[in-house]
């Protein structure tokens, strides 16, 4: 399946998520799983774990920033490479997800106003839940722009989802779709479980960020690779490279 196709499943997906949650109480549902109201606390805390913030929150982050460094250097000083110039459309997808999709949860971010999970009254906060387009009541306004939907740091692995125009089998495709969504979705749980976002938020970033690599794989990808795909291959074309979705 091309990616223009992919951004109109992409942009439904956001329409029918967005709508769902505005109308359910599934993510205080969900939350509920992640906090102990008798002792009043999540189920992790930062303090006096310092070695876990390390590896789920600051490790992944140095990671993805160092994968990003590699595939600059890669891409502008050895693009004449065997290996680089048989992936270079994939590789480019990849290196502009990675910075493009937590840009664009990071500004939506900034404009959403929604509180986390840990300021709200329900969890022990003094901030009443809304949802995304609900207003607070009046004179419960925070003082504040509140910074929690969609969520942050799961976009970094989710960003990997680009990884998905590597490969040139569909099965290999399918793995990379798995390695991007166990990170994305690790991230995310570490964050939801500190009570810093909402299942909804995780969920948004994921299909955000998927809709950013598709955007940027139509621009990047030529459509006749997408076109030469639904062609059946002679045998001397088998390890021609393909970076289209199916």
């Amino acid at each position: 399946m091309s990616p223009a196709k992919q951004i109109l499943y992409s942009l439904l997906a956001l329409f029918i998520v967005t709508l769902y949650f505005e109308f359910s109480d599934l993510d205080l549902w969900v939350q509920s799983f992640f906090y102990d109201f008798s002792r009043q606390s999540w189920a992790l805390s930062i303090e006096g774990h310092p070695w876990r913030h390390i590896l789920l929150y600051d490790a992944p982050k140095k990671i993805l920033g160092i994968l990003e460094l590699s595939l600059l250097v890669s891409l502008l000083f050895f693009r004449k490479h065997t290996l680089i110039q048989k992936y270079h459309s994939g590789l480019l997808i990849v290196m502009l997800t990675l910075p493009l999709g937590p840009s664009v949860v990071s500004s939506l971010k900034g404009t959403t106003n929604v509180a986390c999970p840990y300021d709200l009254t329900q969890y022990g906060g003094d901030t009443p839940y809304i949802r995304l387009f609900e207003r607070y009541p009046a004179g419960k306004k925070p003082a504040k722009q509140q910074r929690c939907f969609p969520a942050g740091h799961a976009s970094g692995g989710f960003a990997l989802l680009a990884l998905y125009f590597l490969p040139q089998s569909r099965r290999r495709r399918r793995q990379m779709l798995a390695v991007a969504l166990l990170a994305g979705w690790t991230m995310g749980m570490y964050k939801m479980l500190l009570g810093h976002h909402f299942f909804s938020h995780t969920l948004t970033s994921m299909i955000l960020c998927w809709l950013v690599a598709n955007c940027i794989a139509l621009i990047v990808t030529p459509h006749s690779l997408y076109e030469r795909q639904k062609q059946p291959r002679s045998t001397e074309s088998v390890d021609a490279p393909s970076f289209a979705t199916d």
